[in-house]
């Protein structure tokens, strides 16, 4: 066999082209890439393959990396080390995290009597019957007892990112420490104590006790009209042309005619309203009455009766026609709440409206708060103006004028600052139950009779036909009705 032979030029022309090939090959050693969170709360750490032989990283100049990256705290060495030795490549993995930021806790107000809403409902006998007398209106109280404590609102503890920049915590928002009528607050505004014995209501946000004025008999002409700081009770009945305010409850052991009963907590009326179109009831809290007959009655909380005959009742929570007959005939009824009722009209097609939303009055006073509210921050601004002012011409001013006219303007705009948070708390109540004016139900175990109308927010249903045992709700931007969704018994 014939072997050929390879020249010296051959030769060095084939290791030219060897050294070109080599010179060609990239050798890629391992290598990691980090990727940091926005929150920049954690580092990733992606493992790269080498390539051509490349050589394995080393945990120090992983580190190194890291650092290069701005990663300073948090790592877990551990856990990179681990990544570096199991060579699972293209597999983010965290390698360092940092410290989240603890938010503060609020500061909550902690009540020491109860401030469940006063329902005003009777007991409901064995029988059937219903006991007018024993309702749930007031909370008794003792001299001295402890009614209210407050904790105080924590700053919390601020985070680290792995950048080791420092992240911000949310501070806890302090509890508004309610207002009170007969009561002790001590100087740091964290306990509050009853003056005297009596009961204790919560109402708008504030913690009121009071002692009750009581009338033996009949408040007439004898009596003359009343006006109490605190609560009172009638042992008899209210007649024609009386006014009784009080800035508590009233309770009433007999009837009302035509007399007007302003209440800034419950009104408890154990017998009727004979109105004669003049009698008025206005209450701050809950309203519980047998009857009412030609009358008007606006209550902030529930109202619970037997039967209306052509008056107008507004509630600011439930309505309740609920007893032996639990009737609304005739005029108008109005709930920001639910309806609840066994008869709503009568067969005589008498026209009969029952409303839930927001009422007409709630409106009014939304208004008046919108307005108060830019009056009181325009006299924050004059009263900020003159405390600057004080400042400025210290030693310029006798000295007992500025420090009298100093102290005024320090109390005025605390007293100031407060109107403005009292009434920001209320007005935004009021919208709450704007946006929500459409949730109330009407609810009618028994008949609504021809005639009456339904009105749910702005739109309204008239019955042509008589409906039995009926829900009527708000959906769909209409109203609609079915079968009743409430129980008789709850």
């Amino acid at each position: 066999m014939k072997t050929e032979q390879i020249t010296v030029e051959e030769v060095e022309v084939i290791e030219e082209d060897i050294e070109v090939i080599e010179e060609e090959v990239e050798v890629i050693d391992e290598d990691i890439e980090v990727i940091i969170s926005e929150d920049g709360l954690n580092a990733s750490v992606v493992l790269l393959a080498p390539e051509n032989g490349g050589v394995p990283i080393c945990i120090e100049t992983a580190k190194r990396k890291l650092r290069d990256a701005d990663v300073t705290y948090g790592l877990d060495e551990q856990a990179l080390a681990k990544l570096i030795e199991s060579k699972v490549y293209d597999m983010p993995q965290i390698v360092a995290n940092g410290a989240h930021p603890e938010d503060g806790d609020d500061g909550r107000l902690v009540f020491h009597f109860s401030t469940d809403e006063r329902t005003g409902s009777p007991l409901e006998m064995s029988c059937g019957r219903v006991d007018y007398r024993s309702l749930d209106l007031y909370v008794p109280v003792e001299e001295g007892q402890l009614l209210l404590t407050r904790t105080s609102a924590t700053e919390g503890k601020p985070g680290i990112s792995v950048r080791g920049e420092k992240i911000n915590q949310k501070p806890g928002k302090e509890a508004m420490f309610p207002k009170g009528k007969n009561v002790d607050v001590n100087d740091d505004k964290t306990e509050m104590h009853a003056r005297c014995s009596g009961m204790v209501e919560y109402v708008n946000n504030s913690v009121n006790v009071s002692n009750i004025y009581s009338v033996k008999g009949d408040c007439d002409l004898s009596v003359g009209n009343i006006d109490f700081d605190g609560s009172v009770h009638i042992t008899g009945s209210v007649r024609s042309g009386s006014t009784i305010k009080a800035t508590g409850g009233i309770i009433i052991d007999g009837g009302v005619e035509a007399a007007t009963i302003i209440a800034g907590g419950n009104v408890e009326v154990k017998g009727g309203m004979q109105g004669g179109d003049k009698g008025l009831i206005e209450a701050g809290g809950a309203v519980s009455i047998m009857y009412v007959e030609r009358g008007t009655v606006h209550a902030d909380g529930p109202v619970t009766f037997d039967v209306s005959i052509h008056s107008t009742i507004e509630s600011g929570d439930t309505l309740t026609a609920k007893g032996r007959r639990g009737a609304i005939i005739g005029g108008r009824v109005g709930s920001s709440g639910s309806i609840i009722a066994n008869y709503v009209g009568a067969l005589s097609q008498t026209r009969t409206e029952v409303a839930v939303g927001v009422m007409p009055r709630k409106r009014a006073r939304l208004q008046f708060l919108e307005n108060e509210l830019e009056r009181l921050s325009t006299e924050q601004i004059k009263l900020d103006q003159l405390a600057t002012y004080l400042e400025k011409s210290r030693g310029s001013i006798e000295h007992d004028k500025w420090l009298s006219l100093h102290t005024s303007c320090i109390e005025n705009r605390r007293l100031n600052i407060e109107s403005i948070e009292g009434a920001a708390f209320e007005r935004d109540n009021l919208i709450h139950e704007l946006k929500h004016a459409t949730e109330g139900m009407i609810h009618v175990f028994d008949t609504v009779f021809t005639g009456s109308k339904v009105m749910i927010g702005s739109d309204s249903y008239l019955v042509n036909d008589e409906i039995n045992y009926v829900s009527f709700k708000h959906t769909d931007s209409q109203i609609v009705h079915g079968p009743c969704e409430m129980s008789k018994s709850s």
